[in-house]
């Protein structure tokens, strides 16, 4: 009987994989929606007729200078099909751009160039400001009723409006990114974020949820006085499973976020039939660069593996394992257990970071992570991972231990795919 032919991403390409005619296969991976308007005219509909506000051309005028808010390199969004249809509007205008990175590191000119501001490298790079959010100097704002000190970039006091522009996808703790995650994470200190990702250990702070999530409530209260006297028109986008435009939202950066969400959750949550007893999580890029990131997959994954399963962790991460201080961190405990027990020490004294550590133990009692990646072997031994050069190797390893007649779940973009049950 022939194996099973399927191709998988991995470091850039895409890697040839056999698995046994004999093993169920179930693939899910973000949906593809066929509409029949262009990506041009779905940004502009969007830019005229948005939510709760009025339209871009229209909040342009009524404004004398703008923030442009702008995602990182650790992020997907189609920037440059949006600024397509912002930067003609801003002839005349005075106006600054800030790439919003929050605590990640800054992004290099070839992410300028090739990602984030594209075509317009040329005409924006004069206007760009980094942030920095342990190094920039910040406006105090007072603090959230969840204690979270509002620490924003002192920038936003030289403009008068911000254009924030974003994209919406699943978050293992904030429901959903896009939106309000402009300002903070975005543009604030580092305290803050640190503050506010600690009530990611919080049960309600989930994947998929938005009202009863703390986390995500902190974000916006942050928000709201963030862009106190200051007009703000949001421009989200929701992409597909083939990365084409499959919806904008603008207008009021809270509501149409709930509204580009629904669609979201349409396109990155599919249904599963079977728990698996191999999971094959394969994260795509960008967010394979390193393992703080690329962490993603594995949250996004972990409930639908049967104990006693394995957790196929694909990601080159290509840049390492990330902040020096995570990777600390990860390889700070002696077993599983022991990882555990400092997990619970540092509940009392939150560390940024340690919301990515703590669903390990669990899961570690019960079943195995494994990782298909470039990274060191003796760090991911340290970790607990058991390290593969090829996903052949690692499939090849998980039939020889689960059996020729084993169930396997493949995640194609599993850091923004959120699998559910049916």
């Amino acid at each position: 009987m022939a194996a099973q032919e399927i191709e998988l991403y991995y470091n850039g390409s895409k890697q040839e994989v056999k698995i046994p005619a004999s093993c169920t296969v179930e693939i899910v991976k973000p949906k593809v929606i066929q509409s029949s308007m262009e990506e041009d005219d779905i940004i502009q509909a969007a830019l005229d007729h948005p939510t709760d506000s009025i339209s871009l051309s229209n909040f342009i005028e009524e404004n004398n200078s703008f923030l442009l808010i702008l995602n990182d390199h650790a992020r997907a969004t189609p920037t440059p099909k949006i600024l397509k249809h912002v930067l003609p509007l801003l002839a005349g205008k005075e106006f600054g751009v800030i790439i919003a990175s929050g605590t990640h590191g800054l992004p290099t000119e070839e992410d300028l160039k090739n990602q984030i501001l594209g075509e317009f490298y040329d005409d924006l790079r004069e206007h760009l400001i980094f942030h920095d959010s342990k190094n920039d100097d910040f406006l105090n704002l007072g603090e959230t009723k969840r204690g979270t000190p509002i620490l924003v970039n002192k920038i936003i006091s030289e403009y008068e409006a911000f254009i924030p522009i974003n994209s919406i996808e699943p978050h293992y703790f904030a429901g959903f990114t896009g939106g309000r995650k402009s300002l903070i994470p975005g543009i604030c200190a580092f305290e803050a974020i640190e503050k506010n990702h600690s009530m990611a250990l919080l049960d309600e702070a989930r994947m998929l949820a938005l009202r009863g999530n703390p986390l995500h409530e902190d974000f916006e209260e942050a928000a709201g006085v963030i862009i106190e006297g200051h007009p703000t028109f949001a421009i989200n986008v929701v992409f597909d499973g083939a990365h084409n435009i499959a919806g904008v939202f603008a207008g009021n950066i809270f509501t149409q976020l709930y509204e580009g969400a629904e669609l979201a959750k349409d396109i990155y949550s599919p249904i599963v039939n079977q728990s698996p007893d191999v999971v094959i999580s394969v994260v795509h890029s960008p967010l394979d660069q390193n393992l703080y990131q690329a962490q993603k997959g594995f949250e996004s994954c972990l409930l639908t593996l049967r104990p006693g399963g394995i957790l196929i962790l694909v990601a080159s991460c290509y840049d390492g394992i990330g902040p020096d201080d995570y990777a600390q961190m990860l390889q700070s405990g002696k077993s599983p257990s022991d990882l555990a027990a400092k997990f619970e020490e540092i509940k009392v004294n939150y560390k940024l970071g340690w919301h990515k550590v703590g669903s390990i133990p669990p899961f570690l009692a019960e079943r195995e992570l494994w990782m298909v990646t470039r990274l060191d072997k003796t760090n991911l031994d340290r970790m607990f991972i058991k390290g593969f050069d090829s996903i052949q190797e690692a499939v090849d390893n998980a039939v020889a231990e689960k059996g020729q007649d084993c169930r396997f779940l493949i995640v194609e973009d599993s850091a923004n795919v959120c699998p559910t049950h049916r």
